[in-house]
C-alpha cells in the first residue's frame, strides 16, 4: 500500500546504512537501498528475473528493499528443544556410509548462559539502541529477531551446539510496521490502544506518556519472545517426539492474562509444575527471582507505563539490561 511505501521510505533514512556482523555494527538488518522497477523498465527481462530470484518481478507501483546479508535463521527456528532440533537434523555419514550419531548435547548450564547473556541480552541491547535513536519496531516477534554470526558461517550461531555469546550476532528485521517514536501519536490504531489503558492521545500531540507507551509496546512483545525462548529452548524433554503445552506468544498472554490474571507468582507455580522446566525454574529463581522479575517488566510494562502516565518515569530496555540475570555467573 502507499502507507507501507511510505514508512519503508522513511525507514531507509533511519536505518538505510549497510552494516557487516562485527561487533560494532548496529543491531538491525542494514536496508542498503530500493528498488524501483521504472529503473530497470526497459532493461528486464521477467523471465530472467523470475529465473533468478523464483519469484515475479516487482509491479510498477511497488518497491524493493535491499537488505545486507546476515543469514536466514530466526529465533523462530532455535525456539524449540535441542533434543527435537537434533532429531530433525539429517543423518551425518561417515567414510563408509554408516550413519553416525551425533555429539551429546552440551550441559544445560552452558546452553543456559548462551540464552540468557547472548540471544536475550543482545535482543534487549538491540531494542534498547532503536529506542534510544528515537525508532519503534512495533511488530516484534520470532521471526523479526535473526541470529547472525560474526564467522562466514551465518548458522554457526544459532546451532543447538552454539554456547559462544562473542560469537553471536542478533539483528533486528522486519520493521514494515516501524517507524519513529515522535510520530505515534499520528497513528490512530496506536492512540486507540493507548486509550486501552488509559493513556489518552491526541492526535499530532507529544509527551513522556507517549514515547513511554511506545517503548512499552516493544518491551511487551519482546517479553512474551523471551518466555517462549526459555520454555522452548531450555525444555528439558525426555524424547524427540514428547508433546510440550503451548508455548507460543499468543498462548502464553492468554494464560498470563486471563488464566493467572497477570499474577506471575502463579504463573510461575504452572512452570514448576512440569519437570521439563525443573532447571529452568531454579534459573529464573536466582539472585531472588531476577529472572521472573525481568520477564514481568517486560511482560507487563504496558501496564507500568500507564500507572506512570501522569509522571516522568521511563522504564527502557537499557535500564531492563542492569538485571542481575545478565551479569550473574553460572
Amino acid at each position: 500500500t502507499s502507507d507501507d511505501d511510505a514508512c519503508v521510505i522513511k525507514l531507509l533514512s533511519i536505518l538505510g546504512v549497510g552494516r557487516s556482523n562485527s561487533k560494532d555494527a548496529a543491531p538491525f538488518v542494514g536496508i542498503l537501498g530500493r528498488l524501483d522497477l521504472y529503473d530497470f523498465e526497459e532493461d528486464m527481462n521477467p523471465q530472467e528475473w523470475y529465473s533468478a530470484l523464483k519469484v515475479g518481478p516487482p509491479k510498477p507501483d511497488s518497491i524493493w528493499v535491499v537488505y545486507e546479508y546476515v543469514g536466514l535463521t530466526t529465533l523462530d527456528a532455535y525456539a524449540r528443544p535441542p533434543l527435537a532440533r537434533l532429531d530433525s537434523l539429517p543423518p551425518q555419514r561417515n567414510f563408509f556410509g554408516s550413519v553416525v550419531a551425533p555429539p551429546p548435547l552440551p550441559q544445560w548450564r552452558e546452553r543456559a548462559n548462551y540464552v540468557v547473556k547472548g540471544i536475550m541480552q543482545q535482543s534487549l541491547q538491540a531494542l534498547a539502541f532503536m529506542h534510544e535513536n528515537g525508532v519503534a519496531h512495533r511488530s516484534i516477534g520470532r521471526n523479526s529477531i535473526i541470529l547472525s554470526s560474526v564467522s562466514q558461517d551465518k548458522m554457526e550461531a544459532s546451532t543447538p551446539y552454539a554456547l559462544v555469546p562473542s560469537r553471536l550476532v542478533v539483528k533486528l528485521a522486519d520493521f514494515g510496521f516501524g517507524g519513529p517514536i515522535s510520530e505515534a501519536s499520528m497513528d490512530e490504531e496506536f492512540r486507540s490502544r493507548a486509550k486501552s489503558f488509559g493513556i489518552i492521545v491526541a492526535e499530532g500531540s507529544s509527551s513522556v506518556a507517549i514515547t513511554n507507551f511506545a517503548m512499552a509496546e516493544d518491551l511487551h512483545a519482546l517479553g512474551f519472545v523471551f518466555l517462549g525462548l526459555l520454555l522452548t529452548s531450555l525444555a528439558e524433554i525426555p524424547t524427540p517426539q514428547y508433546s510440550m503445552p503451548a508455548t507460543d506468544e499468543d498462548s502464553l498472554q492468554r494464560l498470563l492474562t486471563e488464566i493467572f490474571d497477570k499474577d506471575f507468582d502463579e504463573f510461575r507455580e504452572y512452570v514448576a509444575a512440569e519437570d521439563i522446566w525443573t532447571n529452568l525454574v531454579s534459573l529464573l529463581d536466582e539472585n531472588e527471582g531476577a529472572g521472573w522479575d525481568l520477564l514481568k517488566s517486560l511482560c507487563f510494562a504496558r501496564e507500568r507505563a500507564a500507572e506512570n502516565k501522569d509522571g516522568f518515569s521511563v522504564l527502557s530496555a537499557r535500564a531492563l539490561l542492569a538485571s542481575p540475570i545478565f551479569s550473574s555467573r553460572r
